[in-house]
């Protein structure tokens, strides 16, 4: 009843979780061209998830599995469904996740042939529907969050349009096959991590990062939409967040009789909402001074869509940041993974495999 109260409250007062402002990028998350300055490594169409186990990077775009040899990505294998998540326990076991519905292991032997083996479709009696990211534990279980029980993985902007919140994190033992559900309810779940112990999360759509134990949160009010996290070597992680938040977006969804008509009458494409890249057509949405003047658009212009990866430290600070500013070309990212001595970026907005060295990524404000 108090939260009740506390809600309408807010909702008359624009307070609280009626707010539409927007944490200032300042600090270690002040803007600069690291993105942008990375080495385009391949342009790969649906590149989404990377994996590595230190030595080797693996890849995934649309259907297809990759490896990184003599630094370009090769072709592998092929599946009959999009790959939606990925994971290398550098035992010679992957672990991907297929139209976010399986989530299949993969043996790769000495010689580099792939055969199939354990699979999982369903924890505690409801079927998965967008895992969206996996981690593999010490000790051989994967954990893995799926971040909607309505939409599927490339359905991710319906899901924030409508406010979902079924997304939940799990654990598999694939040699038991014990399954555990961690956290459930949660406002699209896209990322997870082994932590201190446990299984750290990402929510995006709270702009949170937690520890499914109690929901405790490590990082709260981030700018930008949390997603998949990869282990830094130096300790902590790296988070990237696959769009920025803006005032205009945040207002939306807080109208539901505007959103309910965009959402039926409005093609996806041109909807008031974050996307992976911008600046596709002249029928995308004005976005208040995301507009051209002079024919120049703006660095600091309210990004339709954006590049941000975040250092991340053990207790939850943010070190520093990797942009692609509005007027930039490196959206999207939806993955950051370190590799021999560097780091490597899967931007899905522009379709690149990206490449940072690691002592650069690194670089202090």
């Amino acid at each position: 009843m108090l939260t009740r109260l506390r809600n309408l409250g807010d909702r008359w007062l624009g307070r609280g979780s009626a707010a539409i402002t927007v944490p200032v990028m300042d600090g270690a998350l002040k803007p600069n061209r690291g993105l942008d300055e990375a080495t385009v490594v391949a342009e790969l169409a649906g590149i989404d998830d990377l994996a590595s186990d230190g030595k080797d990077l693996w890849l995934s775009a649309g259907a297809e599995l990759f490896r990184l040899d003599n630094g370009q990505p090769v072709p592998v294998r092929q599946f009959d469904a999009d790959i939606s998540a990925l994971a290398v326990d550098g035992k010679g076991r992957l672990a991907i996740a297929l139209a976010g519905k399986r989530v299949q292991i993969l043996h790769v032997a000495s010689g580099g042939v792939i055969t199939n083996g354990e699979s999982l479709d369903a924890v505690q009696g409801q079927a998965l529907h967008c895992v969206n990211a996996l981690a593999f534990e010490p000790d051989g279980s994967i954990l893995l969050s799926d971040g909607s029980q309505r939409r599927g993985p490339n359905q991710w902007c319906h899901d924030l349009m409508e406010l979902g919140n079924t997304g939940r994190v799990a654990r598999w033992n694939p040699e038991t096959d014990a399954k555990e559900q961690l956290a459930s309810g949660l406002r699209h779940a896209f990322g997870v991590l082994p932590f201190r112990g446990g299984a750290l999360y990402s929510e995006s759509w709270r702009h949170s990062v937690a520890m499914a134990r109690g929901r405790r949160e490590l990082m709260h009010e981030l700018p930008g939409y949390p997603s998949r996290m990869g282990v830094a070597a130096s300790g902590g992680f790296w988070l990237s967040c696959f769009v920025c938040r803006t005032q205009l977006v945040e207002f939306v969804l807080r109208e539901p009789a505007y959103r309910k008509r965009m959402l039926e009458e409005i093609d996806p494409r041109y909807w008031i909402a974050p996307a992976l890249a911008s600046g596709l057509s002249f029928l995308e949405p004005l976005q208040g001074a995301g507009v051209k003047q002079m024919g120049v658009l703006k660095p600091w212009a309210p990004p339709r869509s954006y590049g941000l990866v975040l250092r991340v430290s053990d207790d939850g600070r943010i070190l520093s940041s990797l942009h692609s500013q509005v007027d930039g070309k490196h959206h999207g990212i939806t993955s950051a993974v370190e590799c021999g001595g560097a780091l490597w970026l899967a931007s899905k907005g522009s379709a690149r495999l990206l490449r940072i060295d690691l002592d650069q990524a690194e670089k202090r404000v």
